[in-house]
């Protein structure tokens, strides 16, 4: 009895970004998930951007799955600090903002039009332009930190539209793979 009750106190009263406990757990895997998927699968296309596909994967997954205001944000938030103390590759700290800035772009699209949630286009839009978020950062930096940017901006058309469609890819496997998990959520209930 006594456990029970301090366990709905805890329920009750612990949340982040007004997420249980549980929904904070689960975020905070997504945004790992992120980082590992950064970091690890390495594909060998050569297209720029092409590493935002399992970032994007990851961050419109619980962003679809969670539902809440600021999940992406937190997910990319841990997604970021993992990847700068684990690995921060050539960007360094600035690899951070490579999974915060997508994380809050995809937040807005989820809050700000909540049926981009429910169809696999929209969701995949939001999710290629949460990645130009992160082409924006790169460029950003590269202004502020006056490094030689006219390479970049002689191919930018190029990188634009490969940064958008691996961002359109990712949002559109995380849509499938919950919608079917959600599925196989329902069968479940319905066989009990």
């Amino acid at each position: 009895m006594m456990l029970e009750k301090n366990e709905s106190v805890i329920r009750d009263y612990f949340r982040i970004f007004g997420m249980t406990l549980t929904q904070a757990l689960v975020v905070t895997i997504f945004g790992v998930v992120a980082a590992i998927g950064n970091m690890a699968l390495k594909l060998p296309l050569h297209i720029p951007g092409h590493r935002g596909l399992f970032i994007m994967l990851a961050l419109t997954a619980c962003c679809i799955m969670i539902k809440k205001p600021g999940a992406g944000t937190l997910a990319g938030f841990i997604g970021g600090f993992v990847t700068v103390f684990v690995a921060p590759g050539a960007k360094g700290i600035f690899a951070f903002w490579d999974f915060l800035l997508p994380g809050v772009v995809m937040d807005v699209f989820v809050s700000v039009i909540p049926i981009s949630v429910s169809k696999w286009y929209m969701i995949g839009i939001a999710a290629g332009l949460a990645h130009l978020s992160r082409l924006l950062a790169s460029y950003i930096f590269g202004v502020i930190l006056n490094l030689p940017m006219a390479f970049l901006s002689l191919g930018l058309s190029v990188v634009l539209v490969s940064h958008l469609l691996s961002g359109f890819a990712g949002g559109v496997i995380a849509y499938f793979a919950c919608e079917r998990v959600a599925f196989l959520r329902q069968i479940s209930q319905k066989c009990k």
